[in-house]
């Protein structure tokens, strides 16, 4: 039993928070993919919904975000890193998508 999360990609962190934040108010399309992909007991004939492409090569790593190639809304910004943005307090994600929120000192 956890009460914190750090959910990582390519050797970086994505996202970190409470174990509610990540499994109810996931920030980053990664943990949103990780989680649309894990089958529901209750609900046998629900279609997992994977991500589609490979993960990068950690040897020769892409600029920018990690998970930008696998992203389904990627933005020509992905090809920069992006900073560490705060969705709630002790809930932060590293995407782009949330730049309108405070940044992470």
């Amino acid at each position: 039993m956890c009460s914190r999360v750090v959910v990582m990609y390519g050797g970086l962190v994505m996202e970190e928070g409470s174990v509610e934040d990540i499994f109810y108010r996931p920030a980053h399309p990664y943990t949103q993919g990780l989680l649309a992909s894990l089958p529901h007991p209750e609900q046998t004939s629900h279609r997992l919904s994977p991500i589609e492409g490979s993960p990068p090569g950690l040897l020769n790593p892409p600029p920018g975000c990690p998970f930008a190639e696998r992203c389904p809304q990627r933005m020509p910004q992905c090809e920069r890193q992006p900073a560490f943005y705060i969705t709630d307090p002790g809930h932060r994600a590293a995407c782009w998508l949330l730049a309108d929120k405070e940044v992470q000192a």
